[in-house]
């Protein structure tokens, strides 16, 4: 099938190509083989329509437009539709993917390629998906109760859901490390991977997601390149790319979506191990930054490397207060605060459910792309190996395998200091002659080990919480707060809950580690499909889900 002509321009700006029927709304029926042949014809047509947009949509808005009755009727029979945004004064090359599929149903679905090209534009590509309609964007497929939940981290990925082998309101939740390794023998995930960065730094990826949605000259990006031990490059969508050096010394270049779709096809695997069956949808969970165009990347990448056949996505913050409810409670106008904060970033999102559409209106955010966890870790890490040089004149920075025992030592008293005063750091082997290495950590020396970095991690929610307002409107802006959720691996630690409670006049917020990929299962439930499809209908980077 020929398409490339659908989206020519010609000089003066309009569409290549002319209707070959009075009245393109009521042009009667053509079989299928007949439009073929037509098809170089249609973008005229279509945009007279408004199938394609006549006037130019805003270069940060993507809008999801309806189908001529003819072209309509070969879609339908394909099973998809498409969306389109081109922006008239950046336009570079015109795009499109047709995905065809065809389905029975929604028992058999079969993707078949018919072209792929790509279309530029100055602030970064759209990847334009055609997908299919009834089976991946309306509700039907959403409401079949084959869809799973998929939250990428940047240290753990999960997936879970509902619909056990004998009860459907089972819930399960499968998680493992966010590595993948590629190596001669195939793709390594999880722990597998993570063993295998000690013996091939160069082959194994980790941290990606925070380079995900971010340009090429983002400082986050510099910073991560003096910081990993595989190259990152510059993609043609103006976003970093990630190059592995494989074993037999031959480069692959991967996107950052890409990776992610490739460990979700491996949590695919695993829930459908456990489940004994087969997941066909997915729910994506995707971080406050993300703009409307890397969202539909990931969702791509979920289908192309991940195995999905339908694909959704559904904000972090959403689904954390999906957890508790709250997308239910739209008509109370509740103003939510979602603080995350995990093992490498750290983002606050205020919001509230608009009562009109249940769509997520931002009012404030804030985001810290290189703070997490991992970061007070280090910060720990850092102090022993300047103790164990000073007392045992040893520089283990120097021994990979000694700074990993260390770095695992000081991860499990970070976690202890959660609900004690002191903790042991006992690293085994570590020092000459293969001695252990014990000392003493409390919760006031870790506390000033990492002030600088808690300081910067509350600062995201005042921001979130006062910006753009003035100093006079600061403190009825706390008050407009009804709801605060703490999420991640790291708000437990006493001094960022205390700040909550300092911060907030002695509330208490809500904490729970995994609130969003137990949100976002709960989303996946056929109960919600009409929800989570409001939320593909609407593409915006204000608002949304």
């Amino acid at each position: 099938m020929n398409i490339g002509g659908m989206f020519r321009k010609n000089a003066t700006g309009g569409a290549s190509g002319s209707s070959s029927h009075p009245n393109p709304r009521k042009n009667p029926r053509r079989k299928r083989d007949g439009l073929q042949s037509e098809l170089d014809k249609e973008y005229k047509r279509l945009a007279e329509s408004k199938v394609l947009p006549t006037k130019w949509p805003d270069s940060k808005f993507i809008s999801r437009q309806s189908l001529s009755s003819d072209f309509d009727l070969l879609v339908r029979n394909a099973g998809m539709k498409f969306f389109a945004s081109l922006n008239q004064d950046t336009y570079k090359r015109a795009t499109l993917e047709f995905i065809l599929s065809f389905h029975d149903d929604l028992a058999v679905l079969d993707r078949r390629t018919t072209e792929t090209v790509t279309y530029g534009r100055s602030q970064g590509i759209y990847e334009l998906i055609a997908t299919k309609y009834e089976a991946s964007w309306g509700a039907a497929a959403f409401r079949t109760g084959n869809t799973t939940a998929i939250y990428i981290g940047n240290t753990k990925s999960c997936i879970a859901g509902y619909g056990g082998s004998e009860d459907l309101d089972t819930s399960y939740k499968l998680c493992i490390p966010s590595w993948v390794a590629f190596t001669g023998n195939g793709t390594l995930f999880g722990e597998a991977a993570l063993k295998h960065a000690a013996v091939s730094p160069g082959t194994a990826v980790a941290g990606f997601k925070r380079l995900m949605g971010l340009g090429m000259h983002n400082a986050v990006v510099k910073r991560e390149m003096e910081l990993v031990p595989y190259k990152l490059f510059r993609t043609p969508y103006g976003t970093p790319g990630i190059q592995i050096q494989a074993e037999g010394g031959d480069a692959r270049n991967f996107q950052t979506e890409q990776v992610a779709g490739i460990l979700m096809s491996k949590l695919k695997q695993m829930a459908e191990a456990h489940l004994g069956r087969e997941i066909k949808n997915a729910l994506l969970t995707a971080p406050v930054h993300f703009t409307a165009d890397r969202k539909h990347s990931l969702m791509a990448h979920a289908r192309w490397d991940g195995g999905f056949s339908g694909t959704r996505s559904v904000g972090e913050y959403v689904a954390a207060a999906a957890a508790y409810g709250l997308h239910e409670k739209r008509r109370h106008g509740k103003v939510i605060l979602v603080f995350h904060m995990g093992g490498r970033t750290t983002h606050a999102t205020r919001f509230k459910f608009r009562y009109r559409d249940g769509l997520a209106h931002h009012l404030g955010a804030s985001y810290e792309a290189q703070l997490g966890g991992a970061d007070l870790t280090g910060r720990v890490v850092d102090h022993f190996v300047e103790l164990i040089k000073e007392k045992h004149h040893r520089d283990i920075r120097q021994d990979e395998s000694a700074l990993r025992k260390l770095w695992a030592a000081c991860e499990v008293a970070k976690k202890a200091l959660s609900h004690r005063e002191d903790a042991v750091v006992k690293a085994e082997s570590v020092l000459d002659d293969g001695a252990d290495f014990f000392a003493r950590l409390t919760r006031a020396q870790f506390e000033e080990l990492n002030g600088d970095l808690l300081a910067r991690a509350v600062g995201t929610v005042e921001q979130a919480v006062t910006w753009p307002a003035p100093p006079e409107q600061w403190e009825s802006r706390k008050e407009s707060v009804d709801e605060i959720i703490l999420v991640g691996g790291s708000v437990r630690i006493p001094k960022i809950a205390q700040f909550f409670k300092d911060y907030f006049h002695g509330r208490e917020p809500i904490v729970e580690e995994e609130a969003v990929i137990r949100g976002a299962a709960h989303l996946s439930r056929r109960e919600s499909a009409e929800f989570t499809l409001q939320c593909a209908d609407y593409y915006s980077d204000y608002f949304g889900c």
